[in-house]
């Protein structure tokens, strides 16, 4: 290997040298490529930033490594490196370090990842005089690891035989030695276990060794005058022991290799699945799923060695930092899912609401309700057991833990004659006893006396903040779980967590993924809750070296995830959405920008993608509007309107005025879940910004509360506020006006009436002050009163639903500078919600099927498949 980079480094060390030529000398001489990431540093000496350009020895040089070289370089503009990099003398000793470990290299030609970063601080310390103690490591904060690849021969572990193999033997033969030693040997470690071992080990040095060299350069970041790391904007995240006062190696994430099923995609290309363990924390326990999943995700595993001492906060800070280098690795179009079981449910609960990164979280029988199970009690006397009679523990507590029957059935065939596999299932049985045992290996006394303390401090950890767990999350729970109570704890969870799908499996034990039954891909799929690529309302912004951010930032104008058809229908059902459409069989008619022309569907509005748009109208009584609308337009047009709501609507602040709370938080769910923010006009300039689909009803809740005599009547602020900001972005206008439920009820106590009963008015006063507001600032308006206390009413039969959008008004930058047009074009967008509104009165009196009785009848003859007609736009 050609060495002519030593001078080049050595310059570029001594002075300012072009960054770009200095880094195009080493790819040269060392045949590397260049990955790039950025590691920010502390402003010192005239340095706003560290960049760190990653590069790797091209695949034909023998014993291909990553190496880090470091340049200091200026951001001012913020726009990527400037053409001349400032660097520290001292950085010569780095040089030094990576040329002499590349010549190294060169000669044993041994495969070690080597990684080297400048120093950037002042004068040298005097502890600079090993320059490897600095450069050794802390790269790593720039160049993500990928977790270790381990081999798992799933073959041998489903003992099944193979197609067309002859019948095995009846009785099959019993080896007393191999179950004797199973169940009263010494606990052998197997070679999988024995390499899990070994790479956690590795992991861990190699995070104290970050960890130090971190803290090293941070120091000499800050010339020595400052300590621990407190000197220096990097974060310094050492290993799990350290994170958290814990003790021993931490979790490991590893990927697990073996052969794939015939025609599965690329791994590199399907989404990432990492599956966190339970109570084992071997991440092996649920091997008979893995040939399925891997068919449609690229796996990873966490193992816990049995002698960490990581409390539960290092394990998950442990875990994020190696779940998020493993995704900055990813394409930004590859979801990232979380699964875990058990245990590992707890961790999956933290770690969804630590990392941006997750989309979608897949809880088996979580141990959420460990505190409501016999196990806190009944947990700490099994580490008590006499020596022997903790050997047998596992085969023990296994009809308890799982369903034998069920495990061993994973060995037959159900193509096979009814004896042959009633044979496979006694071999399977027996099979199941080395396995069982082999719990011993993971799970000495002292391990699990530490697990059960965990399991007790994850639940104290995730059971108050279960609400802030974002993600859309598939419940899976046994229903003869007896470890602990999971088909009680579904119907809690599924009213904690926003968009929790919760699905009780008949018959399912603890062990749920250890059965042959289960198959947890085909239940994915069954709930289509399976998505193989990102698809969001605007492409996210990926930070170079960061994992791109997932779509559940729900209830903030980022990009959000589209959901599945599935997941719609599922929602309109829970949400009374389905119910209401039948009865009010909405029409939507749409206008073209070019001709003028109206038509009956959604056709005649701009093409999604075009631009920033933004959709004005008016609000009906009790606003049941918003939610036809947003699904009309994921059906019809696939786009993801982002409606503006008022903060109570979405559950947030006061108490329950127009409802029940419970019924006022699921309402709130639902429009966040299909992409609701609170009205604001930071939320509506960022959703324009990023050339979304805005929804706003600038008459809000008073035009949605109204008062008698106010049918169909438009309650807007003077401020064309909307317009200004419309046109700020360029975003095209479409008013719109929708009637239907102002004719299905009618107001027998309005707002002012019922502040004028007796007892009532008083209390009603008081909740009301509760409230909080949505009008501030440039948007607070005196003519349009805020008030959320909703009307007494009767019901009447409901009327069809109709909506008309009006042609599409272009704006531009511009005109939003001149007071003059954007008053004027206020006035014109609310001269065509009011023309949209008079035209639909209109019209509908010559719709056949306006009335309740002719359109259900008409709707049921064809089972729901058709829709009554109406009129002709």
């Amino acid at each position: 290997m050609a060495l002519s980079g030593k001078r080049s480094l050595a310059s570029c060390a001594r002075g300012k040298v072009g960054a770009p030529r200095s880094a195009r000398a080493l790819r040269q001489s060392h045949q590397l490529g260049v990955r790039g990431a950025r590691l920010h540093a502390a402003p010192r000496d005239g340095l706003e930033a560290v960049e760190a350009v990653v590069v790797e020895v091209a695949p034909e040089t023998p014993g291909a490594e990553t190496v880090v070289y470091a340049e200091a370089t200026d951001f001012g503009q913020d726009d990527g490196p400037s053409d001349v990099a400032s660097v520290p003398e001292v950085a010569e000793a780095a040089a030094e370090v990576l040329v002499q470990r590349l010549e190294a290299k060169a000669r044993d030609q041994e495969a070690q990842d080597v990684a080297v970063v400048f120093n950037f601080g002042g004068d040298a310390p005097s502890s600079m005089a090993s320059a490897g103690s600095v450069g050794a490591s802390a790269a790593s904060v720039a160049s993500p690891r990928r977790a270790p690849r381990v081999d798992l021969p799933l073959d041998a572990l489903m003992r099944r035989r193979g197609p067309g193999a002859a019948p095995r033997p009846f009785p099959p033969p019993l080896d007393l030695p191999r179950i004797t030693d199973a169940l009263f040997g010494d606990p052998a470690i197997g070679p999988i276990f024995q390499q899990l071992f070994d790479l956690s080990m590795q992991n861990a040095a190699y995070d104290s060794e970050r960890s130090a060299a971190q803290a090293a350069a941070a120091s000499s970041v800050a010339g020595g005058a400052e300590s621990d790391g407190a000197a220096s904007g990097m974060s310094l995240d050492g290993g799990a022991g350290a994170e958290a006062g814990g003790q021993g190696p931490g979790p490991l994430l590893y990927a697990p290799v073996f052969e794939r099923p015939a025609g599965s995609a690329p791994a590199d290309t399907l989404p990432l699945l990492v599956y966190l363990p339970g109570i084992d924390g071997t991440g092996l326990a649920a091997y008979r799923q893995f040939p399925r999943l891997s068919s449609k995700f690229d796996l990873r595993n966490v193992f816990l060695p049995p002698s960490d001492r990581t409390p539960f906060a290092g394990l998950v800070d442990s875990l994020a930092r190696q779940i998020e280098a493993e995704a900055s690795l990813a394409a930004p179009s590859r979801p990232v899912y979380l699964m875990g079981e058990s245990f590992g449910g707890l961790l999956a609960l933290a770690l969804a609401q630590r990392l941006s990164c997750v989309d979608r979280v897949v809880l088996v029988n979580p141990a959420t309700s460990f505190d409501r199970s016999p196990w806190p009690a009944l947990g700490p006397l099994l580490p008590q057991l006499p020596p022997d009679l903790y050997r047998l523990l596992p085969v023990a507590l296994s009809p308890v833990l799982a369903n034998p029957l069920s495990m061993a059935r994973g060995s037959t065939d159900p193509s096979d004659p009814l004896p042959t596999q009633a044979v496979d299932l006694l071999y399977g049985l027996l099979d199941l006893i080395p396995e069982l045992s082999s719990l011993r290996v993971v799970l000495p006394p002292e391990t699990l006396s530490w697990r059960l303390a965990l399991l007790r401090e994850g639940a104290q950890a995730v059971n108050p903040t279960l609400a802030k767990v974002r993600q859309r999350t598939l419940l899976l729970a046994g229903q003869l779980d007896l470890v602990i109570p999971s088909a009680q704890e579904a119907p809690r969870l599924a009213k904690a967590m926003p968009r929790c799908q919760p699905r009780v499996i008949p018959g399912g034990s603890h062990a749920l993924l250890q059965e042959s039954e289960v198959d947890v891909l085909k239940l994915m799929q069954e709930e289509d809750f399976y998505v193989s690529t990102r698809r969001f309302t605007r492409p996210p912004k990926v930070r170079r070296g960061k994992p791109a951010a997932g779509g559940a930032v729900f209830g903030s104008p980022g990009p959000l995830e589209l959901p599945t058809s599935g997941e719609l229908q599922r929602a309109c059902d829970n949400g009374g959405l389905t119910g209401l459409r039948r009865l009010v069989s909405p029409v939507f008619v749409t206008t073209d920008a070019a001709t003028g022309r109206r038509q009956l569907g959604l056709g005649g509005l701009p093409a999604v993608g075009s631009g920033p748009m933004l959709f004005v109208g008016n609000h009906q009584l009790l606003a049941p509007d918003m939610p036809l609308m947003i699904e009309q337009f994921i059906k019809e047009r696939g786009q993801l309107l982002r409606g503006l709501a008022h903060p109570m609507a979405l559950g947030q602040g006061g108490g329950a005025v127009m409802g029940g709370a419970e019924s006022e938080s699921q309402f709130g769910r639902f429009l966040e879940t299909f992409g609701a923010v609170p009205v604001s006009g930071k939320n509506l300039y960022s959703l324009l910004q990023g050339g979304e689909a805005a929804l706003l009803y600038p008459g809000g809740v008073r035009e949605a509360l109204k008062l008698k005599g106010e049918r169909y009547a438009l309650i807007w602020p003077r401020r064309p506020e909307f317009v200004r900001m419309a046109c700020r972005f360029g975003a095209t206008i479409i008013p719109f006006a929708a009637i239907g439920a102002e004719d299905s009820v009618d107001i027998l106590l309005d707002r002012q009436e019922l502040l004028r009963a007796p007892l009532l008015g008083p209390a009603l006063r008081r909740q009301q002050d509760k409230m909080i507001t949505a009008r501030r600032g440039v948007s607070e308006s005196a003519e349009v009163e805020e008030s959320f206390i909703s009307p007494l009413i009767g019901l009447r039969p409901p009327a069809r639903f109709y909506y008309s959008f009006a042609a599409p008004i272009a704006t531009t930058p511009d005109l939003g500078e001149d007071r003059a047009a954007v008053d004027e074009l206020y006035g014109r967008v609310r001269g065509e919600v009011e023309g949209c509104l008079g035209y639909l009165l209109q019209k509908r009196e010559t719709d056949p099927f306006k009335d309740l009785a002719p359109r259900l009848l008409y709707e049921a003859a064809w089972g729901g498949r058709r829709q009554a007609p109406t009129f002709k736009p």
